[in-house]
């Protein structure tokens, strides 16, 4: 009795048999829908990561929204009277000015008042001599509203408010009064360290101001800070410890920062000399990638306008603020190394994007290869068409749609619990589009399955379509490299950037296919005259089998392209971030942190290991007149000679060829790049009222710092330019060979004080490349260079593999002959021999082409630092770890899946049929 069997069984089975095919690209699908789901969280997670290197790096000062105004709060209406009845309350003085301030931040834009704290406020009358001591003791009076939620008073107590005016002294009775004197008598507190110095009690009276009115200072109580690492110091400097000014030409001077009660500002009645800081502390951790945009924005409409605070109806005071927010800029630049990741990682995914396509289209051949023989049955016994679309599509879902799902929801889950990123609705597009890729192309190559299969090594000749498409990928990629040197660079990912690399692979692949054959010929005549049968058939066929066709040389192209693009493009970031971080120093070691004399510098150039020293003064405003249009900038001073001799050659202060050194005629000055934009071709130039010409634009960094605005003169002209010869805030020293920056550090500390900060260039390009950003490229490119050795290796095993069929015919025949076991080698090697050595060297010359489209249309200074974009560089070492790495890579996994071909095809599942 014969068992009926259904069509799901019959389905089953056939499904289940000679599933190798469905098998590799269903592992294929998994990994590659892993990838693509993960990309855009792992750049997500590289923004954020970079976003946050850069904010939690900012100091206080940097990181917080400031306004520095010279001035005072608006006063209370008839604060200003000579007398007094009573002292004012902190509430009267400061209400209304604490709440204007903080009204601005309530009403800034969102995400704002969520990231801005509330607002603290200082203000100062700052350097007012003393009398008992004018030339070594000054003292600053601080009003701080909030002060006491900062300090600990350890002896004496809180400051009282004091009166507006009171009389000095009372007359005797008789006596002629005369004109009354008044005078203010304000109580402090200082610092314990600060009174340390010196060297002042409780009790002690100071005298400030002009002798007719004068301001008696009175210290009744010593603090210590609750929290001396807390942010606040940093926006009020030299309050812990005195402000000290020793320029070697008088004595040591000490300025000591004294608080007095808030109301007590109605008393001071100084001088001009007042300078009121306001500051929103800003809270970095609020600021996130997702809103970093919209906290730009908000920022830049906050500080674009000037905030009425105040009317002049009332008292003598500030009547409107303007705040400046330095990490704007931050954030910007986090932003744009987001940004240039992406653009670089879209080009250079592009090419490996199209190759990954081609091989999913080997692997759905891989299938119908091993259903032809039951597709050809069901067909001979009436299926349809459809049905036949129906059950491939089956496999495709089972091929494509489960292992896409699968690797999708893996890279999500890993994502969001491993490293709390969370995916749109968009990042999962491309597993989508994997799901989706095998059931189309298998329902599209239905019917061709199933038909009879003809010769496909012969008819050779080129046809018409094959040139039209070959012209029409051509016209393409001009057209998009033109487009793209024209219209120039878009932020973020660029369609057509990453379009263009791969219609450039495109044509690389096509001229490849083009070009290898003629050798092949040369290497087929010289075979015939050969007694051997090996190369003459191995070159044969690799001319009349197209098996190896556009897959295989385009995932050969593009990977070797891959490797080497990314070779030299870590070879200029490299070098791009070296010659940064020298150019910020200038020399072997840069030193800031304090003011530096000449004795110290004489002192530091005697120091063993040390081969010559300079300095840099500090910025001195100066207006230079450019063909009669006055705009301010600031002049540092250099002594030319010495500043080239501890430079030398490498970047820094000076570029190459310039010296500031008097030539008899003009003055020479060395601009930035933003001023030389401002002076333009123009040779009428005037800086401080005097002549000058300008001998070089310094556009990258420099060891002064940060500016956009500046002039650098000979130490020669100072005093006719600034009136004076400034003393140096930057020191800069060139060790001699050997020497190590360690070994004269100590030495260098103890001639320029302890708190000096010591830079050199290694130590900035460390911690520039340890930077998430240019980590996170640099591991983008290397697995960029992993990924298309993948897919190569598996182009060429399929590729292999959908040759077996004629390859076992050939040898089969061969062997009948007397052919050795070594002949199926020797077939294999020629069939993809040559056109991968072709793709090698195309892939290779390629390469070092799309860097020069890279660094042209992908901005990579974020990366650096660097005003000046990273030129185009090739480092031996790095490109034999990319290309390298990728042959090495790619003949590994082409022979380990060459190995499982073999047992696959032993087991039957990728089994071809005779040809027709």
């Amino acid at each position: 009795m014969t068992r009926r069997v259904t069509t799901r069984a019959l389905v089953a089975h056939h499904l289940r048999s000679r599933a190798g095919g469905s098998g590799i690209v269903a592992a294929l699908v998994l990994v590659l829908s892993l990838l693509a789901t993960a990309a855009p969280i792992a750049l997500g997670i590289v923004g954020d990561a970079a976003l946050r290197d850069r904010l939690d790096g900012l100091p206080p000062t940097a990181r917080d929204v400031v306004s520095e105004n010279a001035g005072f709060p608006q006063l209370p209406p008839g604060a200003e009277t000579p007398l007094a009845e009573r002292p004012y309350t902190t509430e009267e003085v400061w209400g209304p000015f604490q709440d204007a301030v903080e009204s601005i931040r309530a009403g800034a834009d969102a995400p704002l008042p969520g990231i801005l704290g509330p607002a603290r406020t200082v203000t100062t009358n700052s350097d007012n001599q003393v009398r008992e001591a004018p030339r070594t003791e000054a003292i600053t009076l601080a009003f701080d509203p909030d002060y006491e939620d900062e300090i600990r008073i350890v002896d004496g107590r809180l400051p009282e408010a004091a009166a507006s005016r009171i009389p000095r002294v009372e007359p005797e009775p008789g006596e002629d009064p005369g004109p009354v004197q008044l005078y203010n008598r304000i109580e402090v507190v200082l610092s314990t360290d600060t009174a340390a110095d010196l060297g002042w009690s409780l009790g002690d009276v100071r005298t400030i101001s002009l002798p007719i009115t004068p301001i008696e200072v009175v210290l009744v109580g010593l603090f210590e800070p609750v929290d001396p690492d807390a942010d606040y110091w940093q926006h009020v400097p030299s309050v812990l410890t005195p402000k000290v000014f020793d320029d070697g030409n008088g004595p040591r001077k000490l300025t000591a920062t004294v608080y007095a009660h808030p109301a007590s500002l109605v008393a001071s009645n100084l001088n001009n000399l007042y300078s009121t800081l306001v500051w929103y502390p800003t809270d970095a951790d609020a600021i996130s990638r997702d809103d970093a945009e919209q906290t730009v924005a908000a920022l830049n409409r906050l500080t674009a306008v000037s905030h009425t605070i105040a009317t002049s109806a009332g008292g003598p005071g500030l009547l409107s603020l303007r705040f400046d927010a330095d990490i704007t800029g931050e954030i910007e630049l986090a932003l744009a190394q987001e940004a240039s990741t992406a653009a670089v990682i879209a080009m250079l995914v592009a090419g490996p994007v199209g190759v990954a396509a081609a091989v999913l289209v080997l692997g759905c051949r891989l299938i119908l290869e091993g259903r032809r023989p039951s597709l050809r049955l069901l067909s001979a016994r009436g299926a349809s068409a459809g049905q036949l679309r129906g059950l491939l599509a089956v496999e495709g879902a089972i091929a494509g749609a489960v292992p896409a799902v699968l690797g999708a929801v893996i890279a999500a889950l890993v994502g969001a619990l491993v490293f709390g990123a969370s995916l749109t609705a968009a990042g999962f597009v491309p597993a989508l589009l994997l799901a989706l890729a095998p059931i189309v192309i298998l329902v599209v190559l239905a019917p061709s399955a199933a038909e009879r299969q003809t010769r496909a090594d012969l008819g050779t000749r080129g046809s018409r379509l094959r040139l039209i498409v070959e012209g029409v990928i051509a016209g393409l990629a001009v057209v998009a490299l033109v487009l793209l040197f024209i219209r120039g660079y878009s932020d973020g990912v660029d369609l057509l950037i990453a379009a263009t690399p791969l219609l450039l692979a495109l044509v690389a692949c096509l001229l490849t296919l083009r070009i290898y054959p003629l050798p092949l010929r040369v290497l087929l005549g010289r075979a015939r005259a050969s007694a051997g049968a090996d190369a003459f058939l191995g070159a044969a066929r690799a001319l009349r089998e197209p098996s190896i066709g556009l897959t295989p040389v385009l995932a050969l192209v593009v990977g070797v392209s891959v490797a080497v693009s990314s070779g030299i493009l870590l070879s200029a970031l490299q070098s791009g971030i070296t010659d940064a971080a020298r150019a910020q120093v200038g020399a072997d070691v840069r030193i800031t942190g304090g003011t530096f004399t000449h004795e110290q510098l004489d002192r530091v150039a005697e120091v063993d290991g040390v081969a010559a020293a300079t300095g840099i003064s500090g910025a001195d405003p100066a207006t230079i007149d450019i063909d009669g249009v006055k705009r301010s900038t600031s002049v540092f001073v250099v002594d030319a000679a010495d500043l080239r001799d501890v430079q030398g050659d490498a970047p820094g202060m000076l570029p190459a060829g310039v010296s500031l050194e008097p030539s008899g005629g003009k003055m020479p000055i060395l601009v930035a790049g933003a001023t030389a934009d401002q002076i333009g071709d123009t040779e009428q130039i005037d800086l401080g009222g005097v002549d000058a010409e300008v001998v070089g634009v310094s556009r990258g960094p420099v060891p002064i710092g940060v500016r956009e605005n500046w002039a650098a003169i000979d130490s020669s002209y100072a005093q006719d330019v600034l009136g004076r010869d400034p003393s140096d805030r930057t020191v800069l020293v060139r060790l001699d060979v050997g020497v190590s920056p360690g070994a004269v550090e100590d030495e260098l500390r103890g001639i320029l004080g302890q708190s000096v900060r010591l830079a050199t260039a290694d130590e900035i390009a460390a911690g520039i490349e340890s930077g998430p950003a240019v980590q996170g490229v640099r591991w983008a490119l290397l697995a960029a260079t992993a990924i298309a050795a993948l897919l190569s290796a598996l182009a060429i095993v399929m590729t292999l593999a959908l040759a077996a069929g004629p390859r076992a015919r050939v040898l089969a025949l061969l062997r009948t002959l007397g052919a050795p076991r070594r002949a199926a080698t020797s077939l294999a090697l020629w069939e993809v021999g040559p056109p991968a050595i072709a793709a090698v060297v195309a892939g290779t010359l390629f390469g070092l082409l799309v860097p020069l489209v890279v660094l042209a249309a992908v901005d990579l200074r974020p990366f650096t630092g660097s005003s000046v974009a990273p030129a185009y560089q090739v480092d031996p070492g790095i490109l034999l770890i990319t290309l390298g790495g990728f042959l090495a890579l790619a003949v590994l996994l082409t022979a380990v899946a060459l190995f499982v071909s073999r047992r696959i095809r032993a087991a039957g599942a990728l089994r071809t049929v005779e040809e027709g």
